[in-house]
């Protein structure tokens, strides 16, 4: 090669180099260096860009071999101590800025700045902070403009925690030259210290635009856009950073706690599962996967990654409580009380965690415990209307109907639509007879998602009472339990008598007895198509239409009636019972049961063992599905007669046929009592110390049901044994009375 030709070359490399293309100058490099294997200045180039390309493990051995050949060139040594400190040998790298500092030539005072600014790099880490800084205010004064030596200087005293001398470095650094990127990262870092994440966004928007392929500074526009509450933003930054750097696991958490924020929790648990998957199994990930997945309703698979960070945090008060609160949602309330003990015997209190531990104690039958955590929670945080709702609902169980009042009215005082509180209020003046206030406030339970009682719409209005319904097709339709729809459906030939045409969606189950129900009522199995109407109604909406108060209940029974030939039948099968026949139904339904309102309505089968023993008694079960296996382990089950079980759609019909062969009907707070009632037979409720609204308060009799009597647990005793006494007290009057 002439040298003609290698100097154009040449210049070629350097064109290359410093537009940062240094792949192709290496190429041209080695290509001349291997036509002039001994040129120190190839040498010492080659290597420089070597190390430019991220190679300095082969870069540092061409400049120390340039260097044996020209040994006094610092600009050499300098580039050498730079590919040493990359290749972490600080020791090395100091040897060659003394060396470089050192030499005593002219050419050598350009080089001191740059020398005193890699002693500095080498120093620190080192972990010489004092003599690094030092040395790095030595290149400054000798080079004042100098804004990468100002950056590096601010870089050294931010780390000794001089954070105004840094921020001045900075600041003047990007006042010299306003492409600083690292001076823009710095102050960014330091603003949104100091809690400015506006300011702090500003200068890293100005770094991005310096190095738009950095995914660090993406990631950390993600953080201040999140601090600043722009979580879309925030995503969108998580994003660009992930496409850069995908094997982020830091980004990828912090994209996953912004889509917790936003409530997007099945796009946060699929991040999470990457996080376990790539990161290990670390605790934070367990606790935040767990929180997710009790977030999208799935308390079951919760338990275990919260059971899991349990383990391995057990001095951490958050995954105690958040696995306290999957266990209190799977029904493991002593589980579940035992987490959130742990979790308040870390650290101060909080209102959320004695709020679940209150209703876990609830559940487990200690309604005055649970009651004094919620007054503590309401201590500590007054604002949550949940915590007053709860103390509402159990100052009312336990008979404290004005402080239940108080309670609710502070929580609408917090959150003046607040759908739990608003019913809640509304069972309070139903329950007090004062209906006039209930029925509109009871309109909430559309609104609270324990009851599972959605809106629907039929593209029709909705029928209040006012509008007149005399030649309009009316659907009303079921929502709630078969006891509520079998109270409630009085109330349907009422609006055929106001001239409308009744259509009445309900329960499969139901149908064929609500075939019984006076008037022209067309039926609509739940789930059959729907014919056009002009209006609708929730059926236990109508007692607000009507603008039913007590005086004006619909009271005349029987308004349901059971089917003659049945009723033939069964009348021959029970003939042979002797004495007073008595039915018995003793269980509700299990899963409403769970709900703090109905909890404890339904008393065991073993505590009626002393009707069973009363002389001139038959008793018949009447019980259906749930509460059977207690009658087939019963000791006393041969001195119950047991009908069989019935199914499907004639369920109903049969027990209704039934009752119509018995001279009395006893039965907990179930379906059963409103059937039998429904069909004017004499019916006999045993309603626990805290009953459903329907029964108000304190009176032995009903407004609903004038052939209904009612037995109350005494006091707030929750004794069962005390209402059964009284059941048998009558029970024998009544069998000595027909006696005589």
């Amino acid at each position: 090669m002439t040298s003609t030709v290698a100097r154009d070359r040449l210049e070629v490399a350097v064109t290359h180099q410093r537009a940062g293309r240094f792949r192709e100058a290496v190429a041209i490099l080695q290509e001349l260096l291997r036509a002039a294997p001994r040129d120190a200045d190839l040498m010492q180039r080659l290597g420089v860009a070597l190390a430019q390309l991220g190679q300095p493990a082969q870069g540092a051995p061409l400049m120390a071999a340039s260097l044996e050949l020209q040994p006094g060139r610092p600009s050499v040594l300098l580039n050498l101590a730079r590919a040493l400190l990359a290749l972490g040998r600080p020791e090395a790298a100091l040897q060659c800025c003394d060396r470089a500092v050192a030499l005593d030539s002219a050419a050598a005072g350009n080089y001191r700045a740059g020398a005193y600014r890699l002693r500095g790099a080498a120093l620190t880490m080192l972990g010489r902070r004092d003599e690094a800084l030092a040395n790095l205010g030595q290149a400054v004064r000798l080079a004042p403009n100098d804004a990468e030596a100002l950056t590096e200087l601010g870089v050294a005293l931010e780390a000794g925690e001089r954070t105004h001398d840094a921020l001045n470095c900075f600041e003047r650094a990007l006042e010299l030259d306003q492409n600083q990127s690292l001076a823009l990262q710095h102050l960014a870092k330091l603003t949104a210290a100091m809690g400015d994440y506006t300011r702090a966004l500003g200068y890293l928007d100005r770094a991005l635009a310096l190095q738009p392929q950095l995914a660090a500074l993406h990631s950390n526009r993600g953080n201040f856009l999140t601090r600043l509450d722009r979580l879309g933003e925030a995503l969108a930054s998580y994003a660009t950073a992930l496409a850069i750097d995908p094997a982020n696991l830091d980004t990828l958490h912090n994209r996953a706690m912004t889509l917790t924020l936003l409530g997007r929790h099945a796009e946060a648990l699929r991040d999470f599962d990457e996080l376990l998957a790539h990161g290990g199994e670390r605790p934070s990930h367990l606790l935040a996967r767990g929180t997710a997945l009790l977030e999208l309703g799935r308390p079951a698979e919760a338990a275990e990654p919260l059971e899991r960070a349990a383990a391995l945090l057990p001095q951490d008060r958050e995954v105690h409580a958040q696995h306290g609160s999957a266990l209190l949602r799977l029904a493991r309330y002593a589980e579940a009380l035992e987490s959130f003990d742990r979790a308040l015997g870390i650290g101060p209190e909080r209102a959320q965690i004695l709020n679940n531990r209150g209703v876990a104690l609830e559940a487990l039958g200690r309604p005055q415990a649970a009651l004094q955590d919620f007054i503590r929670a309401a201590v500590i945080d007054g604002t949550a209307a949940a915590t007053h709702v709860n103390i509402g609902v159990l100052s009312a169980r336990l008979g404290n109907d004005a402080q239940a009042a108080a309670s609710f009215d502070r929580a609408l005082s917090i959150d003046r639509d607040d759908p739990a509180a608003r019913l809640e209020l509304a069972f309070l003046y139903l329950a007090q007879g004062d209906l006039r206030r209930g029925w509109p406030l009871y309109e909430a339970r559309f609104r609270v998602p324990a009851l599972a009682v959605p809106p629907r719409e039929f593209g029709v209005p909705r029928w209040t009472g006012e509008a007149p319904i005399a030649g309009k097709i009316l659907l009303v339709h079921a929502e709630q339990g078969l006891g509520d729809t079998i109270q409630f459906c009085r109330y349907l030939p009422l609006l055929a008598e106001r001239g409308a045409t009744v259509m009445f969606e309900v329960m499969a189950q139901l149908k064929a007895l609500m075939g019984t129900l006076p008037g022209a009522i067309q039926l609509i199995g739940r789930g059959e198509l729907l014919p056009r109407c002009d209006y609708h109604c929730p059926l236990m909406s109508l007692p607000l239409a009507f603008g039913t108060q007590v005086a004006s209940i619909p009271q005349q029974v029987p308004y349901l009636a059971a089917d003659p030939v049945r009723t033939t039948d069964w009348a021959t099968r029970l003939q042979q019972l002797p004495g007073l026949r008595v039915g018995l139904a003793w269980q509700g339904n299990a899963q409403v049961e769970r709900l703090t309102w109905a909890r404890g309505r339904s008393p065991p089968l073993a505590v009626f063992a002393p009707l069973t023993e009363i002389p001139g008694l038959s008793l018949v079960s009447l019980q259906q599905g749930e509460g059977l296996q207690q009658l087939r382990a019963a000791p006393f089950r041969d001195r119950i007669f047991f009908p069989g079980e019935e199914a499907g759609a004639d369920a109903f019909l049969d027990t209704a046929a039934i009752m119509a062969s018995l001279d009395l009907i006893i039965s907990s707070d179930t379906s059963v009592a409103h059937l039998a009632a429904a069909l004017a037979r004499p019916t006999w409720v045993a309603l626990s110390a805290a009953p459903d609204w329907r029964w108000l308060r304190e009176r032995s009799d009903s407004p609903w049901y004038p052939t209904m009597r009612l037995f109350r647990q005494p006091g707030r005793s929750n004794r069962w044994d005390a209402l059964v006494a009284a059941l048998a007290g009558s029970l024998e009057a009544l069998i000595a009375e027909r006696a005589h």
